[in-house]
């Protein structure tokens, strides 16, 4: 938990001066599927709700299906409806990130006028999200979590049976940033199988959920890391404990009470903040393409 805080300020200066430039944020949204049928990676995402919504009648109250983007940042990415043979259907979309409320200063202090996040924890998703869900996907956020694997689970959780769970990532992200800010796991494809790793432990997830849960793992093209979860039966009882959740929670809490009272941890996110917004003002006001030549020299170095 002290690491993932200890990343906080470079994901907020990212954000704040990607918002901050039109071209950044116009690139931003010309990449995104906002506003657009919604679009996965690897998969027929049409297809995947179409089963979803199959399998299950239950939708939120306006009749849409329920469609999570956990770990979402300021990305937008998803998009807000599908194609049911030729008709439009809307989906109930919400975008779900622990960061929520400072996105959510973001967009009003850039006067955007964009849906806002919603406060959630990959984790603790269960205990987040009132309405079970058709599909969650987590894009570019699992590796970045505390605690992946729980993620997952508690993932599996807020779905319907019959529905699923989406995840696209970089293959072992936390070795090729050296475990910086919130890079702490690594995911990657061995044979078909879906693993999740860092230094100090690795877990095959396909062993994981045999038996409640069916998975599709490929590498893509571009070599993203994709794979597709169904939910086949409810989660056994053995593999969570909310009662250890809260203690969890209760302890990080007192002990991010205490080291911000002492003010330790408050100046150092401080000035990492600064620190980070200051060179974020400068990159994000590159081009692009100078940005990754850049990006890939210091990797190099």
């Amino acid at each position: 938990m002290n690491n993932w805080i200890e990343g906080i300020p470079y994901e907020l200066a990212f954000w704040n001066n990607l918002y901050r430039w039109r071209w950044t944020y116009e690139g931003l949204l010309s990449w995104s599927n906002y506003g657009k049928e919604l679009r996965l990676e690897g998969i027929d995402a049409r297809s995947v709700l179409l089963s979803a919504t199959t399998a299950t009648a239950a939708t939120s109250r306006s009749g849409k299906p329920i469609v999570l983007d956990v770990g979402a940042g300021m990305s937008y990415a998803p998009g807000n409806f599908y194609l049911n043979g030729t008709e439009k259907q809307e989906i109930d979309i919400r975008y779900i990130d622990p960061l929520a409320f400072h996105y959510n200063r973001i967009l009003k202090k850039r006067h955007k006028n964009l849906p806002e996040v919603t406060f959630g924890v990959a984790e603790y998703l269960s205990s987040c999200v009132a309405d079970e869900a058709e599909l969650v996907i987590i894009q570019n956020a699992l590796d970045h979590s505390f605690a992946p694997i729980k993620g997952i689970i508690e993932a599996l959780r807020t779905l319907h049976t019959g529905g699923f769970l989406y995840l696209n990532h970089h293959p072992n992200e936390a070795e090729t940033e050296d475990y910086k800010g919130f890079h702490k796991f690594n995911i990657c494809e061995e044979q078909g199988k879906l693993i999740i790793w860092n230094k100090e432990s690795r877990r095959d997830v396909n062993e994981l959920l045999n038996g409640f849960a069916t998975i599709d793992v490929k590498t893509v093209e571009n070599g993203h890391i994709v794979a597709l979860i169904k939910k086949t039966a409810e989660v056994p009882a053995s593999l969570y404990d909310d009662k250890a959740s809260i203690r969890e929670l209760c302890h990080s809490n007192h002990l991010l009470f205490y080291q911000v009272y002492s003010g330790h941890l408050s100046m150092k996110l401080k000035c990492s903040y600064a620190f980070y917004n200051f060179i974020q003002f400068f990159v994000q006001a590159l081009p692009h393409n100078l940005k990754i030549k850049l990006k890939k020299l210091i990797k190099q170095a």
